[in-house]
């Protein structure tokens, strides 16, 4: 059964309940018992241009419902938009949907003479707690019970309208705009336009001679990017779907101007722009030099510098690279037939290696992949000693060094791991090892805060060059073999192999688990970490083991972990053995 088809069946509060995964004491309580009052903490942030946003964040219990429910409605949003037009340039909606970003948005109107823009006014206020609730109860595709449409809104709305900062707002506004994108799409069509609508964002653009008077006309009758008003028909079709124009924010861009998109430059290929780009390397140089940067913000017309945060500075990062970069190949980077790295991914690696090598205030642990890390928080969560080093009760994850994130299975590559190139695997930590003191001479002036630790399987992969690696970026002498309990590579970085099994044998991390959990059959099949021998009809790998031994991690016995973890304390311990200054250590 669909997720529409599910929806449409709930008859009451415990239907609906069910369908979000809850308990329908727990969803009653949520919308009953908790006063209107404490469920949203309100505050104010700056807009990018002038004046203030208002937010209404749902405390954590309301949150999780709304994000349950959001998830719901976003399915059947897209089995009604499915069900509408198939095909990448029907998608006339792209804002707060999967897949779809400004960068999308932005990519319908590049290359255009005319781009038009303008803004719906007070877009989530707007949309009140009745026009919610019969909309779940006349739309064709819902039909909702009158009571479930009218718990739905209730969990939707705060102070009679759809809050900005819940995670249900997004999702319905676009489910109650669906027909105003409808119905512009007719309209441009009608007039040889592109038509798309990102939030209140709504863009025409157009290769024509002359822009289109059934949509916009010049009133100026003088420059292109004169005194543009909406047409009658447009004003009309608007004011019929229940929402209202922002006649202060419509604007004309002519191809000979810059032309933006929700926020993107779109003249030739979607960009991100050039000040804000200038804006953010400087913010990245000034991080790295003094932990600390400022942007240029004004409040009440008064420009004012505000501090940026360590998240907001990877964000515009993150946003920058996904903008910039989304035609770029990045598996052919240094390679010798390959491009050089391109400077907006130079500025997020440096930033994301500063953070990680350099100024992480907790010791940062690699491991070869996701798997690993997974034993290794759950064993030093098990562990029956205390492991003060180790662990950290006030910290969120309970421990007291930090893992480092490889993607989750699944994931693409342009994530930040990948920029780092780390994307597991001995290759990638044998290369970090010839490259760690170049890539970390410009970012550790101030010295090191933390010890890195590689930890990897003492094995015939650590025998196929990253021996040899540890050998000459650490200048040693005598041989490397994995033999002892660690190797101090360079400056802060740490090598910590698994220790040998009886009789000098190879190891790997999950020779440390109970062999109760290596030999459990799954599904009729086996265990078999080996990959030139493994037979997916008979055996299972060590992704599925590892989601095996999170979920059992509380009746698992990870005592004979202790040996690694005894390692990673002695590095803590050689490290803090340095004199630092200012809380880093120099080298």
């Amino acid at each position: 059964m669909s997720s529409l088809s599910r929806f449409r069946s709930c008859k009451n509060v415990s239907d609906l309940a069910y369908l979000v995964g809850y308990q329908p004491k727990k969803l009653s309580y949520i919308l009953y018992k908790i006063p209107d009052e404490s469920k949203y903490m309100e505050f104010e942030i700056p807009k990018a241009t002038k004046g203030v946003r208002k937010i209404s964040a749902p405390i954590p219990e309301l949150k999780l419902a709304q994000s349950r429910l959001a998830h719901v409605l976003q399915d059947c949003l897209a089995e009604i938009e499915k069900g509408q037009a198939s095909g990448e340039n029907c998608i006339i909606s792209h804002g707060f949907k999967r897949h779809l970003s400004i960068s999308t948005n932005g990519a319908r109107h590049v290359n255009r003479k005319w781009v038009l823009n303008f803004d719906l006014k007070d877009f989530f206020p707007s949309i009140n707690f009745g026009r919610v609730r019969g909309f779940f109860m006349k739309n064709k595709h819902f039909l909702l019970d009158e009571k479930v449409a009218t718990i739905v809104a209730q969990l939707a709305c705060h102070k009679g309208a759809l809050p900005q900062g819940a995670p249900t707002s997004p999702v319905i506004s676009n489910l109650i705009a669906n027909h105003l994108d409808i119905r512009l799409s007719r309209v441009a069509t009608k007039n040889r336009c592109t038509y798309t609508r990102y939030a209140d964002d709504i863009t025409f653009s157009t290769n024509k001679k002359d822009f289109p008077k059934g949509i916009a006309a010049n009133r100026d009758d003088g420059s292109p990017s004169g005194d543009w008003e909406l047409s009658k028909r447009i004003r009309s079709e608007v004011r019929r779907s229940g929402f209202e124009i922002n006649a202060k924010k419509t604007r004309m861009l002519f191809r000979r101007s810059r032309q933006d998109v929700t926020g993107l430059v779109v003249n030739t290929k979607v960009n991100v722009k050039r000040e804000l780009y200038k804006q953010v390397r400087a913010q990245v140089h000034s991080f790295i030099k003094d932990d600390v940067c400022f942007k240029k913000v004004k409040i009440g017309g008064v420009k004012r510098e505000v501090k940026v945060s360590e998240a907001a500075l990877e964000g515009m990062l993150s946003h920058i690279f996904w903008v910039k970069g989304a035609e770029f190949n990045y598996k052919r980077l240094n390679r010798p037939t390959g491009p050089n790295e391109p400077g907006f991914y130079r500025e997020y690696r440096r930033f994301l290696d500063y953070k990680t090598f350099v100024a992480s205030p907790q010791p940062v642990v690699i491991c070869e992949g996701i798997t690993d890390s997974i034993y290794i928080k759950c064993a030093i969560k098990r562990s029956k000693a205390a492991r003060p080093k180790l662990q950290d009760a006030k910290s969120l994850s309970g421990l007291a060094i930090k893992l480092f994130q490889y993607p989750k299975i699944g994931s693409k590559l342009r994530v930040p791991s990948s920029v780092q190139h780390l994307n597991g695997g001995t290759g990638d930590l044998k290369e970090l090892i010839h490259k760690y003191k170049v890539r970390t001479n410009s970012l550790a002036n101030r010295g090191f805060v933390s010890p890195v630790i590689l930890l990897v399987d003492n094995d015939q992969g650590s025998r196929e060059g990253l021996w040899g690696a540890v050998k000459t970026a650490s200048g040693a002498t005598k041989k490397v073999d994995g033999t002892k309990g660690y190797y101090h590579v360079t400056k802060n970085l740490y090598v910590v192999p698994t220790p040998k099994l009886t009789g000098g044998k190879d190891s790997m991390i999950e020779d440390f688990l109970p062999s109760s959990v290596v030999t459990q059959k799954l599904g009729g099949k086996f265990f078999n970490p080996d990959e030139k021998t493994f037979d997916r009809k008979k055996h299972y790998g060590k992704r599925i083991l590892a989601e095996k031994v999170s979920r059992d991690h509380a009746s698992i016995d990870f005592a004979s972990f202790s040996p690694v973890l005894d390692r990673i304390e002695e590095v803590l311990d050689h490290f803090s053995a340095f004199p630092m200054v200012q809380g880093r250590v120099k080298f």
